[in-house]
């Protein structure tokens, strides 16, 4: 029996050593080595494809041939295949060893992921207008110094106004229309954070959301009245192999347009016309004339284009992007440099900014997920000092160009052989030497997070920011005197130098909570989210300015005397909770509400909380049962609509606080007390409380073939009520600045429409995109308690019109003849000759005064417009996009557009040459030498419409063996032109600038050509 069971008990062993055996032999056998190539449908390899194991975070990416390889794979495995643009595709292994994978492109535009407050949702879900940028996809290569300008025209309903081409410069956003007297501008949040798109390089961002209504912003609540933007940055790969990328370009910049200024002898010939009709005695003889147009004598009569002199024509710029990602075990990185150097296309300004981003993610295993953004820009300028009523732009038509820029021995010009001209402040002297300005800054912003899911579709969210800013603005101006050509003392000098410096500390604390839940159900669908958030802002801001340096080479406050020092310190804090339900019914009936409350510091007890509610509906009328059969030419249909509020707080910090300012002294009694006191010089308003925009409106959005084309069109209403204005006050009250009152409504009423096609055409490997925006708006101030507000000399606020219209008479025409003389009303006290300005009589009392001004233009475009076209064919890619806005006025007037009735320098554009006199009675000019020719009239109001081809660029994708030779994954070269052509009725200026820059001194745009690379290793 003992035999038996060992006998029995051995077999066992053995067949259990041999089932072993055997496993592991087939266990070695199962897993294998697989390996593939990945194309589009043209036949093209697809690089950087992503490849992973359904079900792990195994994979890798496809090379730049198209080609991958995955070991220890084994056959009930199933690999999946995605790159962006394309449908993904799943593949089981089986006993296939070798894969050909051809991905289809995905011309489902509607169903992108788009980024919204505080989550995403699918384009076809969303019932609020929401604007998507893609800069990858839609805008490719743009040469930027302005990350904001990329939104330019891609957008219906957004407005981006450049200031300029000064390096460093800003741009103006408005969407959907100034809703406000106060500030205008939206909220711009970066993953989130508030910042602005000026500190992030454009490689960095993932796609960019406008929120245009009140269903798509009101989340934000009292910091979304003018619109929200957000900018959602990369990640790090789910790859374990590094990818480094390069991305750079270098060219050249100049001014789109400069002011054709008249030569000098023509100079000469008009300013003596100007001194004999204003009563005064000519300046130059006929042989000065002659002398001037014959050249003979360069450095006392010679002729100066001041804008050739003072403007580059190819000022040099860089920018240099490198970003490295990779996945390490359950860790994804991304790390971004940026640099830029930019020389100004006036001579004297430069800017340089260092760009720096650090994203990391974890997954800390239990459903804990944690992350942190660390990003900040570094950003130095330089310009002249001289920017206040000597600015440089003005002092270019300002200047004589008789003057020379050097006198003979080297020395600066400021004077010609003329007795009168002793007194021309140089520009490039000025804008080079005079007076040197800095400016520096610094922003930091680290932003950690930590992410809970404890069960399927519930997340917890912790995300807390903090960003520091420090800039030091350093202006120094130099004591100088400058000489004629014989070295004689000219007018231009400076007696005294000084030195100020200007220091901002900005910190930004934000702290926000929020709890997500998501669920399916059957047919329905349901996703909650409630949150708050604590805002803290705080502001310091100094100044110290002294004189009296012992050397213009001195540039430190301590080196001076006589010190001025002035400061501020301003904080504010806002306290929200928010909540939002979003419903979704077997894909056809969506409906979504949000409420916000809000808590500010900036309005008094009685009205600090604010509630803000916001509903909207869409119904997916494609999914319907009565539209089947239809999908092939209707893809998507969907029709919505939406309500809601939104507040504004861009008030200031203290708007319902007193404000007392210290005085040397003040009268008592009959004699004056010298130990100074403090004085009301703001009055207070305790029961001030929120500005309320509602806003509603309809919209469709439309898919066919596939969404191959795609059209949305909007209808919207924007109502600002209970907008915060300084009404006027008696003056018996001794105080100049009245309190704020809730006294004012505007009103923003329009359409949008936007269209995109996507095509290939057959197999011929041509891919082409034709798409544009339009949009219209109109603008009224509905309610301001009968009063009007004038922000300068030429624009009004009052009801029934735009905000900033521009007010003064109506020009009617010239006086021409005797009978025109006798048959229009003058203005009071003036007696008008023939060829003076005409002049409206409004009120029919045939007298023209103040009673007759009117409104003369609108500062607000009719129409804004976007054209982008594009077409690719193997390695070759062409990019075009048009962008422009209609019907828009500006005032020109001014530096380079006037009647020459001062007893100045001032040089003409060369239009002044048609102006009135007795031989030329037909002109578009009126006579020179008259005041009155130089009122606030229509006469100086243009049509600043424009068509701009605002970008253009060409590349080139090289194919697998010149990268296989080089050892790079990719590699792509480009041209790209930025405003290379504008279509405008303006002939001496850009017509892109603000409604405030009226004297034609605002910096030139620029345009530029670029040649560049993008690489990766």
């Amino acid at each position: 029996m003992k035999k038996n069971y060992l006998s029995t008990w051995q077999r066992f062993i053995n067949f259990v050593f041999l089932c072993l055996l055997f496993l592991s032999f087939t266990t070695e056998a199962q897993e294998q080595k697989i390996k593939g190539v990945v194309k589009d449908n043209t036949g093209q390899p697809l690089p950087g494809v992503n490849i992973k194991i359904k079900g792990t975070s195994t994979g890798t990416i496809t090379n730049f041939n198209g080609e991958f390889s995955l070991n220890g794979i084994t056959p009930s495995e199933t690999i999946i295949f995605s790159f962006m643009g394309f449908e993904p595709q799943e593949m089981a292994v089986g006993t296939q060893k070798e894969f050909a994978i051809v991905l289809e492109e995905s011309l489902e535009v509607l169903s992108e992921i788009v980024v919204v407050g505080y989550g995403t949702q699918k384009k076809e879900n969303l019932t609020g207008a929401v604007g998507v940028v893609t800069p990858d996809k839609d805008i490719g290569n743009q040469a930027v110094t302005n990350t904001e300008t990329l939104l330019q025209g891609r957008i219906a309903g957004v407005q981006l106004t450049q200031s300029g081409g000064k390096p460093g410069a800003g741009a103006e956003i408005t969407i959907r229309g100034n809703g406000t007297l106060n500030n205008s501008s939206p909220l711009v949040l970066i993953d989130g954070v508030p910042g602005s798109m000026q500190d992030i390089l454009p490689s960095d961002i993932e796609s960019v959301s406008v929120l245009k209504d009140a269903a798509s912003a009101s989340i934000y609540g009292t910091r979304a009245a003018n619109g929200v933007i957000l900018v959602t940055t990369k990640k790090g790969d789910d790859n374990e192999k590094v990818k480094l990328s390069y991305n750079g370009y270098a060219g050249l910049q100049k001014a789109t347009v400069l002011p054709d200024l008249l030569d000098s002898w023509d100079y000469m010939n008009l300013k003596n016309e100007a001194n004999t009709n204003a009563g005064r005695a000519p300046i130059y003889t006929t042989d000065e004339i002659d002398m001037a147009k014959a050249g003979s004598n360069p450095y006392y009569y010679g002729n100066t284009d001041w804008a050739d002199e003072v403007f580059k024509d190819g000022a040099f710029f860089q920018n240099h992007q490198v970003s490295l990602t990779q996945k390490v075990g359950k860790t994804q990185y991304l790390a971004s440099v940026g640099y830029l150097d930019q020389e100004g296309i006036m001579y004297g300004t430069s800017a340089e900014r260092l760009n720096y981003r650090i994203n990391l993610r974890s997954d800390l295993g239990k459903g804990f997920t944690f992350g942190t953004n660390f990003f900040g820009a570094v950003k130095n300028s330089t310009e002249s000092a001289d920017t206040d009523d000597q600015g440089v732009m003005r002092l270019i038509a300002n200047s004589s160009p008789l003057v020379p820029v050097y006198n003979e021995d080297g020395s600066w010009g400021s004077a010609s052989g003329n007795p009168y001209e002793i007194n021309t402040k140089n520009p490039l002297y000025y804008a080079t030497e005079a007076s040197r300005k800095t400016s520096k800054s610094n922003k930091n912003t680290i932003n950690p997070y930590l992410e809970f899911n404890p069960i399927a579709g519930l997340t917890f969210k912790s995300n807390f920011s903090y960003s520091y800013t420090s800039g030091l603005i350093k202006a120094q101006k130099h004591d100088f005197q400058l000489t004629d050509n014989d070295g004689n003392d000219s007018d231009i000098s400076r007696v005294q130098n000084s030195l100020q410096d200007v220091t901002n500390e900005y910190e930004t604390v934000q702290w926000e909570n929020t709890v997500n839940y998501a669920k399916e159900f059957n047919k329905h669908s349901i996703n909650l989210l409630a949150g708050t958030t604590m805002n803290s802002y705080a502001h310091r801001w100094s100044k110290v300015k002294v004189t009296d340096l012992p050397s213009n080479d001195l540039g430190q406050i301590g080196s001076g005397s006589n010190p001025t020092v002035d400061g501020t310190f301003n904080e504010s804090r806002l306290l929200s909770v928010f909540g939002r339900i979003q419903y979704n019914f077997d894909d056809r009936y969506l409906l979504e509400g949000n409420i916000r409350t809000d808590g500010s510091s900036k309005f008094p007890a009685n009205n600090r909380y604010a509630i803000f509610p916001a509903v909207s509906a869409g119904w997916i009328f494609s999914n319907e049962a009565f539209l089947e059969g239809a999908e092939n030419f209707l893809s998507f249909g969907k029709i919505r609509a939406n309500w809601g509020q939104l507040g504004n707080d861009k008030i200031g910090y203290y708007p319902y606080s007193q404000t007392y300012t210290p005085t040397d002294g003040y009268p008592f009694d009959g004699s004056s007390i010298y130990n100074g006191g403090l004085a009301v010089t703001d009055l207070a308003n305790p029961d001030i409380k929120w500005e309320t925009t509602t806003s509603y409106g309809i919209g469709a959005d439309f898919g066919f073939w596939n969404d191959k084309l795609s059209i949305t069109a909007d209808y919207f209403v924007k109502d600002t009520d209970d907008i915060l204005l300084k009404l006027p006050i008696p003056g018996a009250t001794g105080v100049s600045n009245p309190a704020y009152q809730n006294a004012g409504r505007v009103r923003n009423t329009g359409w949008e429409l936007a269209v995109n096609h996507y095509n290939s055409i057959g197999n011929s490997g041509i891919k082409y995109n034709v798409g544009f925006n339009v949009t219209t708006i109109q603008n009224e101030i509905i309610e301001m308690q009968g009063e009007s507000q004038y922000p300068n000399n030429r624009q009004i606020n009052t009801e029934g019109q735009p905000i900033g219209s521009f007010y003064g008479y109506n020009n009617t025409g010239i006086y021409r003849t005797k009978e025109d003389l006798e048959k229009y009303a003058y203005i009071d006290g003036q007696t008008p000759q023939l060829g003076d300005l005409i002049y409206e009589d409004i009120n029919g009392d045939g007298i023209i005064n103040d009673e007759d001004r009117t409104i003369i233009g609108n500062p607000n475009p009719e129409f804004m417009y976007g054209i982008n076209l594009g077409i690719s064919y193997k390695g070759f890619d062409v990019k075009l996009f048009f962008q422009g806005v209609q019907n828009i006025d500006i005032y020109s007037s001014s530096t380079g557009n006037h009647s020459g009735s001062g007893n100045n320098l001032m040089n003409w554009t060369t239009d002044w040459m048609d102006r009135w006199t007795p031989e030329n009675t037909d002109a578009s000019k009126p006579r020179l030498g008259n005041v009155n020719n130089e009122q606030i009239s229509s006469f100086w109001v243009e049509d600043a419409s424009y068509f701009r081809l605002k970008n253009v660029e060409v590349g080139y994708s090289f194919n697998e063996n010149v990268c296989r030779k080089l050892k790079l994954s990719g590699l792509r070269i480009y041209t790209n032109s930025t405003n290379p052509l504008t279509w405008s009725k303006i002939d001496h200026w850009d017509p892109e600038r603000y409604a405030n820059q009226s004297r034609n001194e605002a910096y030139p745009q620029t345009t530029t050509l670029t040649f560049g690379t993008n690489i990766t290793f």
